[in-house]
């Protein structure tokens, strides 16, 4: 199971999780010293790391980026930079990921109900801070994943399933271990990423399907609804009534899969009924 090509996707990925859980540890941990040092209450510190936690996540992920890119210098790979690889994966999207990603904040706003609180227009930094923590945060692995397969699977393709298992895997983990769950949403984080896994396609090289999703349904369900790992609906205008179960979500997901997969053979039958 674990051998040749996938394995050294594993380890690495792997590494990179870890990197990212000790780097993002380390300045919540630099933060607080100095915090303490001030003599400034718990609660201040809580609330700085609280409201800077985008930033230090996403400061950490872009951090193990570049100590990956070094390395694997340092190791004398073959290498593209990681602006020629964003040059190569960046297209249009598919019709199909832009139908997805519309009908999926569809059906999960009418199906919770949407709610305007009314009192947080005001946060429009945060608004703006969370959109691109949640794309970049997102974003970010997916460069790393195409990177991985770039300089390791030019001559032997591993098993695309199982990659995607362990790269959900190790995601949950590293996501579980530098966000703390307080708004419940590990489900709907784990279905977001496991659906961009998918639309990433072959080789997991399909960046436009990814940018789409996520501009059009990750992060404007954070920023604007509440839907925000870190955050919450703390400083989002609206909120939705319920948060869906993951009965609820998975049924989304397969209507929409369902639809990405058949979506050619539908419409012909229908013509076909029509005619």
């Amino acid at each position: 199971m674990f051998e040749g090509n996938l394995l050294k996707n594993v380890k690495y990925y792997g590494a990179y999780q870890l990197l990212y859980v000790v780097i993002v540890i380390i300045l919540t941990s630099i933060g607080a010293f100095f915090h303490f040092l001030l003599d400034h209450e718990i609660s201040i510190v809580e609330s700085w790391l609280h409201n800077n936690h985008w930033e230090i996540l996403i400061f950490g992920k872009l951090l193990s980026l570049f100590l990956l890119n070094r390395w694997f210098k340092v190791r004398l790979y073959q290498l593209k930079s990681i602006r020629e690889l964003i040059r190569e994966l960046v297209r249009w999207p598919e019709p199909k990921a832009i139908i997805i990603s519309f009908f999926m904040i569809a059906s999960y706003l009418s199906l919770s109900g949407v709610v305007y609180t009314g009192q947080n227009l005001g946060y429009w930094y945060y608004h703006l801070a969370s959109f691109l923590g949640l794309f970049l945060f997102f974003g970010i692995e997916f460069i790393v994943i195409a990177y991985l397969d770039d300089v390791l699977n030019q001559k032997e393709q591993p098993s695309l399933g199982w990659l995607s298992l362990i790269y959900t895997v190790f995601f949950s983990a590293g996501f579980r271990l530098s966000v703390p769950d307080y708004y419940e949403l590990l489900p709907y984080v784990v279905l977001c990423f496991s659906t961009l896994m998918y639309l990433s396609g072959k080789s997991f090289k399909s960046w436009s399907n990814v940018v789409c999703f996520l501009v059009v349904f990750v992060a404007p369900m954070g920023s604007l609804f509440g839907m925000d790992p870190v955050w919450g609906d703390d400083f989002s205008p609206f909120t939705v009534k319920t948060k869906l179960n993951l009965a609820f979500l998975a049924a989304i997901w397969m209507v929409s899969f369902c639809y990405y997969k058949y979506r050619d053979q539908i419409v012909i039958s229908t013509r076909k009924l029509l005619r």
